[in-house]
């Protein structure tokens, strides 16, 4: 007799769930998991989106039940999104500070309104990305008792 189905909003206890066939449960390649996280669509199936808001995640896929809210992406995607915004920020210190480039201060704030929209984008593409990486990985939230 086959296991009762689940409900959507139920994440199995482990990914990928016993008793299914890998062929079900494959992802793709490296690369294309990680651009279907960027972009903010399920790291399996690509047919549903991760987010449920601008950074909360859906418990599971809506389209393949796939465990996407047990990924315990908590502080890695800052630190991603930090690295990579704040080195291009080090070009416009470099000019500032060697070269002696004195911008208005309109153009100080417009700098300072493009990083903060930079962080916050960043800030999205890189939890995707790394959402998309631990489910490869089949790493799940621990569950206590």
């Amino acid at each position: 007799m086959p296991a009762p189905l689940r409900k959507l909003t139920e994440a199995p206890d482990i990914w990928p769930p016993p008793g299914t066939s890998p062929a079900s449960t494959d992802m793709q390649g490296w690369g294309v998991t990680i651009w279907r996280g960027v972009c903010g669509t399920c790291p399996r199936c690509a047919k549903a989106p991760i987010f449920n808001g601008y950074l909360k995640v859906h418990p599971v896929c809506t389209s393949c039940s796939a465990p996407l809210g047990d990924m315990p992406s908590d502080d890695a995607p800052p630190y991603i999104a930090m690295l990579v915004v704040l080195h291009v920020l080090a070009f416009f210190v470099v000019m500032i500070f060697r070269y002696g480039w004195q911008p208005s201060p309109y153009a100080y704030g417009a700098m300072l309104v493009a990083l903060v929209a930079a962080c916050m984008v960043a800030l999205r593409m890189a939890k995707g990305a790394t959402i998309a990486i631990l489910l490869k990985l089949g790493l799940k939230r621990a569950v206590l008792n």
